[in-house]
């Protein structure tokens, strides 16, 4: 008796394996081969105040546009916060975000002045520091973010001194930097926030790392600030050794009628290089 024909068999099950592989999801782009997260984004933002008729009429539609960007950080600059309540946390709570607001101003004073960190990412560790000369939003804040396997260091600051002078510029600076070097831990770091000086004071002033909004060939894009404030602006600087592969995009609410659009600040996608990816 002969044998039964093999060869349709094995067709229709190789067939079927192909169907089963065309089908299967495949793994995104943010993640590595063996399914590690090594993509971060980092948004920059200015929001109109509390009792600003802007917030009170478009927070609604900024919380909708952050919905849809999905930054798996934000840090908010300018925050002013009465009774324990400011726009920043406002919108942590839409979002669905932890929110920590980084201040000087102690907590018995009715309006505090700071800068907020909100992300969506695990929290393993957080500080705050005082840069000098001392002034209005001169607190600077960090947390230690778990991306997938790897710790990344996200540090918050405003380095517009009163007076903003080079002098003071260089201090806050200088102890931003020290404070990083001593906090950081060898882990990839970045440094969202607002920045007064031009590009090329910033870029000397931070060695290791480098502002995202600028063209790799070595020409800036204009500022993006949501309060359209001077020099280099909202933006975030990342260290060139451990990020690579950067998309910067604006972040623009449209205007609505008789509202005018809002330039809210920037987003920079970060991709994680090498072995830190895999990091403690």
């Amino acid at each position: 008796m002969r044998p039964p024909a093999l060869a349709p068999l094995l067709l229709a099950c190789l067939a079927l394996l192909a169907w089963q592989a065309q089908a299967r999801p495949q793994a995104p782009a943010a993640a590595s081969s063996d399914g590690e997260p090594r993509q971060l984004t980092v948004a920059a933002l200015e929001l109109p105040s509390r009792d600003d008729a802007q917030w009170k009429l478009r927070r609604e539609q900024v919380a909708q546009l952050l919905t849809e960007l999905q930054p798996d950080v934000i840090s908010v600059q300018q925050v002013l916060q009465q009774q324990g309540r400011n726009p920043a946390c406002w919108l942590a709570s839409r979002l669905r975000y932890s929110c920590d607001f980084v201040t000087a101003d102690p907590p018995s004073q009715p309006l505090r002045h700071g800068n907020a960190m909100l992300t969506r990412l695990p929290v393993s560790e957080d500080g705050v520091t005082l840069l000098h000369p001392p002034g209005t939003f001169s607190a600077a804040g960090m947390m230690r973010l778990a991306l997938g396997q790897a710790r990344v260091n996200v540090y918050v600051a405003r380095l517009r001194p009163d007076p903003d002078d080079a002098i003071a510029r260089q201090h806050q600076t200088s102890d931003l930097m020290t404070w990083i070097g001593a906090t950081a831990e060898g882990m990839p770091s970045l440094i969202a926030g607002d920045f007064s000086a031009n590009t090329v004071e910033l870029v000397r002033s931070t060695p290791g790392f480098q502002p995202a909004r600028r063209n790799p060939g070595g020409r800036p894009e204009a500022a993006a600030s949501g309060g359209g404030a001077s020099g280099h602006g909202l933006d975030v600087l990342f260290q060139v050794k451990h990020f690579g592969g950067i998309r910067q995009q604006p972040i623009l609410l449209p205007a609505d009628g008789d509202l005018p659009g809002l330039r809210l600040g920037v987003m920079a996608t970060l991709r994680l290089q090498g072995d830190t990816a895999t990091a403690e």
